[in-house]
């Protein structure tokens, strides 16, 4: 999660390039340059949701999808495109989906798959920034959070 700062001129292959200057909301002293003219970059920037925004999301009927995918492989390539589009309401059906999915294996006695528990972690470790920062809790709330609302 970061900060855009501002705006900076700089000369690659003597040409003048604009760039997003964005600070990590995380590390002080850190900060990244986007080129401005890169549109799969600057794609992927997008604004912070509002507290409203944010719980119309989570109680969306997208969000409130069931993405669970029986075929392993097919389960593979659909999370890991849905991990790399950052789609919120996408992510949440997928967590939702990956928790329902684990506590059924749990009850049943059985293993919940490391692949999907990466899946899990990495999607709930996306989401958990933005609505650490939205909500203002704690990141590793985030998670408790999000499964009180699917039981809800």
């Amino acid at each position: 999660m970061c900060r855009i700062c501002g705006i900076e001129t700089k000369k690659v292959d003597r040409k003048k390039v604009d760039f997003y200057i964005l600070s990590p909301l995380d590390q002080e002293n850190a900060c990244f340059y986007i080129p401005t003219h890169n549109e799969i970059a600057v794609s992927k920037l997008r604004p912070l949701l509002t507290r409203q925004e944010l719980e119309t999301l989570v109680h969306s009927p997208e969000a409130n999808r069931d993405a669970w995918i029986v075929d392993e492989n097919q389960r593979k390539m659909r999370y890991r495109e849905l991990i790399s589009s950052g789609d919120r309401a996408a992510l949440i059906s997928m967590v939702r989906s990956l928790l329902r999915h684990k506590q059924s294996q749990l009850s049943a006695g059985k293993k919940f798959h490391l692949c999907d528990e990466n899946f899990l972690r990495d999607a709930q470790k996306l989401l958990s920034a933005e609505f650490s920062l939205v909500l203002q809790i704690p990141a590793d709330e985030v998670a408790a959070y999000l499964q009180e609302q699917i039981e809800a």
